[in-house]
């Protein structure tokens, strides 16, 4: 056990306890009384109307059917949030109304850590999910480089700055008077959250062009072919990013004959309505936290097995467990044979 304190809560009585704190044995019949409840694993996902469809269809029961997961939140319409200290509100009064590939520069430089504590009772959000909805998957031009990753215009070079700046990492965009870091920098600074960036669903038949289509399918195939590798190349200790391509598993290939990169008959494509149908949904659910060996499993295999200490081991102490490094108070009532009152204090070795 390291030298670190640690934080839990509990009470026992009645018994002898044996409790080693800082490599000090204290033992006798004792009532231990923890401060804090062990904080465990939360995930939260930002999105909207497609993302409660999926949420409905199986997606809710599967993560928490994980043994990693202990709460499940959301962020989306209506969702007020105050931004990070020292950040601007940059995302307005209800910043959860704001999902358009624009939107998450500011997310993520503004209110991340208001993100990761969000709708946690005793843990943080160490999973955070985010996802745009299938206007975003309407991609009007190539764009120029190096593009603009504020910007409402759905071009290629506008998407992919806010995942990476074009003169290389550290460099900052400038915004009414902030900095802001691209994504790759943001979660390189924070390897102990694992982000997953959920690709935008397609439209439907008539939802768009091919062109537009296409170039969605452009933007997705090198966020996880080229994006995302350069990323654990640079940073192969953190393996904190996950690319899910929902995109990908609803939408006919980019060469079919009639219906091009467009929301497949069976998930809903001919209906006019964009948003993924139930069986869409449960399939999605599946395939990305269901099945054995699911996505989700997987990242979170590669997240915890890595060279940063995104899992800390567990340790017992009287009836619970809690995490090495966690800060620990322990109040220790004993008495001897003769019901004197014993005091114990215990310091762990310089």
């Amino acid at each position: 056990m390291k030298n670190d304190p640690m934080v839990c809560s509990c009470a026992r009585s009645g018994l002898t306890a044996a409790v080693t704190l800082f490599g000090v044995l204290l033992f006798g019949p004792a009532a231990l009384a923890f401060d804090e409840v062990l904080p465990t694993d939360d995930v939260v996902f930002i999105h909207h109307s497609c993302g409660s469809g999926w949420l409905d269809g199986g997606l809710h029961d599967a993560l928490l059917a994980k043994d990693y997961i202990d709460e499940r939140n959301d962020i989306g319409y209506g969702t007020q949030m105050a931004p990070d200290a020292g950040r601007p509100a940059s995302l307005g009064g209800v910043p959860g109304d704001n999902t358009d590939m624009g939107h998450w520069i500011r997310w993520f430089n503004d209110y991340l850590g208001r993100v990761k504590q969000h709708g946690c009772e005793d843990g943080v959000n160490r999973i955070i999910m985010f996802k745009s909805c299938y206007p975003i998957s309407n991609v009007g031009g190539d764009g120029t480089e190096p593009g603009d990753p504020f910007s409402g215009s759905q071009t290629i070079a506008n998407y992919k700055a806010v995942y990476r700046h074009l003169s290389g990492s550290g460099n900052t965009y400038e915004d009414d008077g902030h900095s802001y870091l691209a994504l790759e920098d943001v979660f390189a600074a924070n390897p102990d959250t694992l982000f997953i960036a959920v690709t935008a669903p397609p439209r439907h038949y008539a939802g768009s062009d091919d062109d537009d289509a296409h170039r969605v399918r452009v933007f997705n195939n090198w966020l996880k072919g080229e994006w995302l590798p350069a990323y654990n190349t640079a940073h192969p200790q953190h393996r904190n990013v996950l690319v899910f391509d929902w995109f990908d598993v609803l939408a006919y290939p980019d060469d079919h004959a009639e219906h091009p990169n467009r929301l497949k008959a069976e998930y809903g494509g001919t209906t006019g309505d964009s948003h993924p149908n139930g069986t869409a949904n449960a399939y999605s659910a599946e395939v990305f936290a269901s099945n054995p060996n699911s996505i989700l499993d997987v990242a979170w295999a590669a997240f915890t097995s890595g060279a940063v200490n995104h899992a800390p081991e567990l340790v017992s102490i009287g009836n619970r467990q809690c995490r090495v490094g966690e800060t620990v108070s322990i109040a220790v009532e004993a008495t001897d044979v003769d019901e004197n009152e014993l005091d114990y204090a215990a310091t762990g070795p310089e």
